[in-house]
C-alpha cells in the first residue's frame, strides 16, 4: 500500500506498563509501523490510581519506538475509560478522516497492519460497512486468507471512518438508550439471538454503572444497518482477561491464535 494512505494509529492506555509494552512490541513487527503516525491517549491520574505503574505507562508510550510521528496526550484529569476513548478516537478521526483503534491489552500480529489498511481502503466507499475487525472468535472461522461481512463487531484491535463515526457522534448513539424502544424480536437480534446481553450492559450503564462505550458504537450500528468485517483468522489477541483489567475477570473463552499469514482476500458476502 501507498505510505500517503495508511491510517493513524489510536492507541489507549492507563496504569498496564507491561501490557501496553507487550502491544508496542508485537505493532513494530509490522513493517508498516515505521511510516505510521500514532497517538497516544494515556487517562488522568485518579484517587485508585497505582502510580508506579501509571508513570511506567507513560514512559513506555514515551520511547522512541521507531513510528513516523508519535503524540503522547496525558490527560489532566481522569475521564474514564469511556470518554477517553471516544473523545480520543474524535480527535483523530475529525483529522485524519479514518483511525486504527488499540488498547493496551492487545497483542497484534506482524501483518495486523497490512490487514487493516487494506480493508480502510478495500471498504472505505462501502458505506454500510462501519467498522473493520482485527479480532476474530476462534468458533468463527477456520480458513487463513480471506474476510468475512457479519452485523456483528469486537472492539479488539478495530477501525473506522470519519463519515461513519460522525452518524454515531450526531446522532447521540453514544449517549442515549435507543434499543430498550425496540420491539422483543429487534432487541433480541442485537443480543445475537441472546448469546450476550448488550442492552443490559446500556442499561446499567445509563443507571451508572460502568464506563463502556463499545455497547453503545454497536447500537449506532445496529440501528444503522451497519456490518462489519472480520479475518477469517484473527490478526490480534486479547490478554485483558487475566484479571488486571477494569471490567474483564479472568477468562480463556476468546483466546486465539494470532494468524501468521497476510489476509490476501477482501470479500463482500455476509456470513454470519
Amino acid at each position: 500500500m501507498n505510505n500517503s494512505k495508511l491510517s493513524p494509529i489510536t492507541i489507549f492506555g492507563y496504569d498496564r506498563p507491561d501490557h501496553l509494552n507487550n502491544l508496542l512490541e508485537s505493532l513494530v513487527k509490522n513493517k508498516e509501523s515505521r511510516d505510521s503516525s500514532v497517538y497516544f491517549y494515556i487517562d488522568g491520574k485518579n484517587e485508585k490510581t497505582n502510580i508506579t505503574n501509571y508513570n511506567k505507562t507513560i514512559e513506555i508510550a514515551q520511547k522512541n519506538w521507531g513510528f513516523k510521528e508519535k503524540e503522547v496526550i496525558v490527560r489532566d484529569r481522569n475521564f474514564g475509560c469511556r470518554d477517553n476513548i471516544i473523545e480520543g478516537i474524535s480527535e483523530v478521526i475529525n483529522k485524519h478522516k479514518k483511525t486504527i483503534i488499540l488498547e493496551d491489552d492487545l497483542i497484534v500480529s506482524k501483518n495486523f497492519l497490512d490487514y487493516m489498511n487494506n480493508c480502510l481502503e478495500v471498504y472505505k466507499d462501502k458505506k454500510n460497512i462501519w467498522h473493520i475487525n482485527g479480532y476474530s472468535h476462534p468458533k468463527f472461522f477456520y480458513l487463513k486468507s480471506t474476510t468475512a461481512v457479519s452485523s456483528n463487531m469486537s472492539p479488539w484491535g478495530w477501525g473506522t471512518w470519519e463519515d461513519r463515526w460522525a452518524i454515531f457522534i450526531d446522532g447521540q448513539f453514544h449517549e442515549r438508550n435507543y434499543i430498550s424502544e425496540k420491539t422483543p424480536s429487534m432487541i433480541k437480534k442485537f443480543n445475537v439471538s441472546n448469546l450476550y446481553d448488550f442492552e443490559n450492559i446500556i442499561v446499567k450503564h445509563q443507571q451508572g454503572e460502568g464506563s463502556i462505550w463499545d455497547a453503545y458504537w454497536y447500537q449506532g450500528m445496529f440501528l444503522n444497518n451497519g456490518l462489519s468485517i472480520f479475518p477469517s483468522m484473527s490478526h490480534v489477541q486479547n490478554y485483558g482477561f487475566d484479571g488486571t483489567g477494569l471490567h474483564c475477570g479472568e477468562n480463556e473463552e476468546f483466546d486465539t491464535k494470532l494468524n501468521p499469514n497476510k489476509t490476501k482476500k477482501y470479500t463482500k458476502k455476509k456470513y454470519y
